[in-house]
């Protein structure tokens, strides 16, 4: 009899250790009072958050992960470093623009401000202002001059080269200033730079596009283009064309292949997302009745519906979601059945290697161990936006508010 007391004595122990564990998974934190008006708020990949504050009628202040900036008539345009070190944003005083970073401002002759970022490594910054005609590009420690400038900048992966678009008329070219300006095109879509600084975009002359490294072709003419994308260091990307009526492909290019990789023909690729480092990408594609998530060169097939594959931040998995009659959660191939009443509507949060995911539905941060069908979450707000994994802070993170007051709502996987 004692011995069975003592049994469950422990039970209990442990239950209600394993309870305040638990209860521990999710926590959060007050990170703006409401002292003045919420005009917007959210969190940056980098695990970065922001408040957009309006202190008085026509002023905006922004709050950036703890810093509070000055006041300004018009703030426009923050970004942050790749890295997340550093950050920046065009804002308007009552005389002129600022180009404003986290210890510095620089004054700027502008009429219109246009845009502005920084190096995939994260070293140096970019932006562009215009007056009149007249377009002014800082990049590197130079600036140049130059009209017909078509708004949008793209840096070399240290930033000491940009390239951009010119537009003639109804003809276009990219151009790396002092080094290489294409031919003229019907329409051009920059994509970035090589990492031997090298341009890489897609060029149509009349109904047909090619895709070019500086002057040279890498492909054939095709119909339509669909989806591009490259890697941080330029040595990957990823083009989805049309090459006739239902047959559309993958191309990869990587600088470890001497020739393109192309993919199986479908009569659809949709959704397209390339591996962070490896010549490795992943698509929805359509093939008669049926819908396919290709991963490299294998088919998994999930029926006539809609899915989203990513990679986890560090490329290590593959994940996906979709829904039938119930909902399943897909990693690196394994199946797992999702709780009912969570959906594949919701924006999935992951840390690879573990069996978590997060997502908010309308009122809070939820935390799911889909491996024991256990669910944790924090507190209740009246609004919500999508989380992240910080891999910084090892968490699944997320803003919410309530009566303008900003919380920072957390889960540990």
């Amino acid at each position: 009899m004692n011995l069975f007391k003592l049994y469950i004595l422990l039970l209990g122990t442990l239950l209600l250790v394993q309870q305040h564990i638990w209860t521990q998974k999710c926590k959060d934190f007050l990170i703006f009072d409401g002292s003045e008006k919420v005009v917007s708020f959210g969190i940056d990949t980098t695990g970065n958050w922001w408040i957009l504050t309006q202190p008085f009628f026509d002023e905006y202040r922004l709050i950036i992960s703890g810093e509070s900036t000055q006041s300004f008539k018009e703030i426009r345009n923050l970004t942050f470093s790749p890295d997340g070190s550093n950050w920046a944003f065009f804002g308007r005083t009552a005389t002129n623009w600022l180009f404003v970073l986290p210890d510095t401002s620089i004054s700027l002759f502008a009429e219109k401000v246009l845009s502005l970022g920084f190096s995939q490594n994260s070293e140096n910054y970019y932006f562009a202002y215009q007056n009149g005609t007249e377009t002014t590009i800082v990049f590197g420690g130079k600036q140049i001059r130059i009209t017909n400038f078509d708004e949008k900048v793209y840096a070399n992966y240290d930033g000491t080269r940009i390239a951009f678009v010119l537009s003639y008329g109804k003809m276009s070219s990219i151009v790396i200033p002092d080094e290489f300006e294409s031919e003229k095109f019907d329409e051009v879509k920059p994509l970035g730079f090589w990492y031997d600084n090298d341009f890489i975009f897609a060029g149509r002359k009349g109904n047909f596009w090619q895709i070019y490294k500086n002057h040279n072709p890498l492909s054939e003419e095709f119909v339509q283009l669909i989806d591009m994308k490259i890697n941080n260091r330029g040595n990957c990307a990823v083009f989805i064309i049309k090459r006739n009526e239902n047959d559309f492909v993958a191309l990869l290019y990587s600088d470890i292949y001497s020739e393109p990789l192309t993919s199986k023909s479908y009569d659809y690729i949709t959704n397209l997302q390339l591996h962070p480092t490896e010549p490795l990408v992943t698509f929805l594609a359509t093939k008669g009745l049926n819908k396919y998530i290709v991963y490299g060169n294998v088919e998994y097939p999930i029926g006539n519906y809609e899915a989203f594959p990513q990679f986890t931040f560090d490329g290590s998995e593959i994940f996906y979601c979709f829904c039938n009659i119930e909902c399943y959660f897909y990693v690196d191939g394994n199946r797992y059945t999702l709780p009912g009443g969570i959906s594949c509507n919701n924006q999935i949060a992951r840390k690879p290697k573990t069996t978590t995911i997060a997502f908010a539905n309308y009122t809070s941060l939820v935390l799911l161990d889909y491996f024991l069908n256990i669910q944790f979450s924090g507190m209740m707000v009246d609004k919500i936006i999508q989380p992240i994994y910080n891999h910084r802070t090892k968490r699944y993170e997320t803003l919410g508010e309530i009566n303008n007051k900003i919380y920072l709502l957390t889960c540990e996987p």
